[in-house]
C-alpha cells in the first residue's frame, strides 16, 4: 500500500474552545435517545481535524487557496451550516437580494 502526504486544508474541530462549547450545547441537547447521545459523545471525543480540501475533480474552489477545492462531503457539511445563518450574513434572505 501506498501512501502520499499532501499540502491540504483542516477543519480544526478539536479546538479547545469549539469543544466546549460543542460539549455544552450537547448537554442541553435532546437527543431523544441515549444511543444517539453517546454517539455524539464518542465523535466529540475523537474528532480533531477533518481533511476539507482536495487538489483535483469539479467542486468549488478555496477561496483563499483557489489551487483546492473543498472536499465534496464537507462542501455539503459546509452548505447546510452556512444556511442556517446566511440570512444573517447576506440582507435578510440566504439570496443576499437586497428588500424592496
Amino acid at each position: 500500500a501506498g501512501l502520499a502526504l499532501t499540502d491540504q486544508w483542516y477543519i480544526t474541530y478539536g479546538e479547545a474552545e469549539w469543544k466546549q462549547k460543542a460539549v455544552k450545547c450537547l448537554d442541553r441537547m435532546n437527543t431523544f435517545s441515549t444511543e444517539t447521545r453517546n454517539g455524539f459523545e464518542h465523535t466529540l471525543g475523537w474528532l480533531n481535524q477533518w481533511a476539507c480540501s482536495r487538489s483535483f475533480g469539479l467542486g468549488t474552489r478555496i477561496p483563499w487557496d483557489e489551487q483546492f477545492l473543498v472536499e465534496s462531503l464537507s462542501d455539503s457539511t459546509l452548505y447546510m451550516a452556512y444556511y442556517t445563518v446566511s440570512h444573517l450574513l447576506q440582507n435578510g434572505n440566504m439570496y443576499g437580494k437586497k428588500k424592496k
